[in-house]
């Protein structure tokens, strides 16, 4: 059993496992297990970059056991998969790091979070439509392009010695 470094504001073992019972949840959610090589393996980050996240407080701080080495609970770990999530969404570094202030606020927060990450997905749909219309575009590029390749395929008189040669081609 590790047991975690409680003059650092982290709290201990029993206090983890009481707010467990307290949310209704696995113990197994809040108390740590994990080392920082098992979390990089099971979320696909680097170790540094674990590192780095908690340094700009994209996640909240990780405890600790009596060695000083970072021990993380599975809701930690749901929290890095859900930071990851949100930087592949190009949402900013400082965004998410306000988001995981406001939500360590507690739920008088929820408001406020709320409103995060709606003007966050208002602006995911507004660049989904963006590419959208840029891949209409381009599908459109390519069906005039393959009708021009198909039609010097029809047109080449060395495949069809009976028809006359290519058409011109104008197209920007």
């Amino acid at each position: 059993m590790q047991h975690l470094a409680t003059d650092k504001g982290i709290p201990s073992r029993a206090e983890l496992a009481a707010m467990a019972e307290l949310l209704d949840v696995p113990a197994s959610q809040v108390i740590p297990e994990y080392s920082v090589g098992e979390v990089s393996m099971r979320t696909g980050l680097s170790i540094d970059t674990l590192r780095y996240y908690e340094k700009l407080g994209l996640i909240d701080q990780i405890a600790r056991d009596m060695s000083g080495r970072r021990i993380y609970s599975d809701l930690d770990m749901e929290r890095i998969r859900f930071v990851r999530r949100l930087r592949a969404t190009g949402m900013p570094v400082e965004t998410i790091a306000h988001y995981v202030h406001l939500r360590s606020e507690g739920l008088e927060t929820a408001g406020r979070r709320l409103e995060l990450l709606l003007t966050h997905r208002r602006e995911l749909l507004r660049q989904q439509q963006e590419l959208a219309d840029s891949l209409a575009l381009l599908d459109s590029k390519i069906a005039y392009y393959q009708g021009i390749t198909e039609s010097k395929q029809a047109n080449d008189p060395a495949a069809h010695p009976t028809t006359a040669g290519p058409r011109e081609e104008r197209h920007a």
